[in-house]
């Protein structure tokens, strides 16, 4: 499976929009994360996710709708949805998913205020 996979390393920020979108499939096996903004801006792309089954990326991933999600640490799960992604034949359905996530949850002029909230109040709490 070599020959189906690139991994370039670190890339400018500018040329990440190009290569979610030359992608079939964003993968991360993060164990931990919050809303993950490579993952916001891979859905936005209209790229299928493959990511671990965390908090974070469960707010953002619905298997079946947006991509899949497998047990953080087990890769053998890994193995195998990505074997069922590469034979998947409904991958511009979950582009689209993928997209309307995106556009309707990861909208920072929207979520700014809500965050701008949140350090209020922590702030306040603290004091």
């Amino acid at each position: 499976m070599r020959n189906r996979f690139h991994m370039p390393g670190q890339i400018p920020q500018k040329d990440l929009p190009d290569y979610f979108r030359s992608s079939d499939i964003y993968i991360s096996a993060s164990l931990s994360d919050g809303s993950s903004v490579s993952l916001m801006e891979a859905l936005a792309c209209g790229s299928p996710a493959l990511v671990s089954d965390i908090p974070g990326n469960r707010e953002w991933v619905q298997p079946g709708k947006q991509g899949w999600l497998f047990p953080a640490k087990k890769v053998a799960a890994l193995e195998q949805l990505i074997l069922q992604a590469a034979n998947f034949k409904q991958f511009a359905k979950m582009s689209k998913g993928a997209r309307k996530t995106a556009e309707s949850k990861a909208d920072w002029t929207k979520n700014k205020l809500g965050l701008y909230k949140a350090y209020q109040l922590a702030i306040e709490v603290g004091s």
